[in-house]
């Protein structure tokens, strides 16, 4: 028999196979490695915040719902929104074509209606999702912009700067960071955040302070999936900084890398979206789609 609930409301919640049964999802869907997953069901898994999928006793599809705010414009004013980011849809291969992540969805809409969430929000894993989700509801909202720079021989400003990168804690990286995100911004505590840091870290990178000096130029949150590559997930400039000293900086520290750096979409040359939000509450209540809203690096 067919059923979709939350984790925490199922009679196997606290069943060892439960927990071996998302992990499968998470492994085929994701290609997830044991270290991601002990991180996530160490600090970021929640039953209670877990929707699955099951038919009978095995769970054939998994999505989760982080709660969140949305600070955006209503009316030319700023405001908040009680929001949840939906993360980790997936269905096991063999499962496909039943509409499992379409039930999901559905479920989830329902779930936070409850709850009285003003709008889901997302971030499709690749751009053909983006109509997938269209058809449920959901419309693009969310943006950035990405550069990508090859491996070059030497430094923009040679012998005229001492750069590092300081790594700092997530408790002193977070107060930084909601000091300079746009003003139309999705915002987590920092609690919820623990599991990104420990991702980055995990993952060859961390959180930073990049220092010309004594001078601090931004924040930012590094992964390196591989030791040729750097992905700047984060970008958040220090005042009366440029973004082009901050780029050229983290240029010049990763000379023999790939080096992507991703950027809020505020500058409208070159962005891309980035999410997708659906709004339960009446039409004239929904805030303003400017394109220029920013969905952090974090869990995307």
């Amino acid at each position: 028999m067919e059923t979709i609930g939350l984790m925490s409301e199922q009679p196997m919640c606290q069943n060892p196979l439960a927990l071996q049964q998302l992990k499968r999802i998470w492994r085929e869907c994701f290609e997830a490695d044991d270290g991601y997953l002990d991180a996530y069901f160490s600090i970021g898994y929640r039953p209670e915040q877990t929707l699955v999928f099951q038919d009978d006793d095995t769970v054939l599809g998994m999505l989760t719902l982080l709660p969140c705010q949305y600070r955006g414009i209503h009316q030319g004013k700023v405001r908040l929104y009680k929001a949840a980011y939906l993360f980790a849809v997936g269905t096991l291969p063999q499962a496909q074509g039943r509409q499992i992540a379409s039930k999901l969805l559905s479920a989830a809409d329902d779930v936070l209606k409850k709850q009285g969430v003003e709008l889901a929000l997302l971030a499709p894993a690749e751009p053909g999702l983006y109509h997938f989700y269209q058809k449920r509801g959901y419309e693009s909202f969310f943006t950035r912009r990405e550069l990508f720079f090859e491996p070059k021989g030497r430094a923009e400003h040679p012998n005229t700067r001492t750069l590092s990168l300081k790594p700092v804690s997530l408790s002193e990286y977070y107060p930084k960071h909601i000091n300079r995100i746009p003003q139309e911004s999705i915002l987590w505590d920092e609690q919820t955040l623990c599991f990104a840091e420990r991702e980055s870290i995990l993952y060859g990178g961390g959180l930073y302070v990049l220092m010309d000096g004594q001078n601090e130029l931004c924040i930012c949150n590094i992964y390196r999936y591989k030791e040729e590559e750097v992905i700047v997930k984060e970008l958040l400039l220090q005042q009366g900084v440029s973004q082009q000293q901050a780029i050229e900086a983290l240029r010049d520290l990763f000379l023999q890398c790939r080096v992507t750096i991703r950027l809020t979409g505020t500058d409208k040359e070159n962005r891309v979206p980035s999410g997708m939000i659906r709004f339960y509450g009446p039409k004239e209540d929904m805030p303003e789609n400017t394109q220029m809203a920013y969905l952090p690096f974090l869990l995307d």
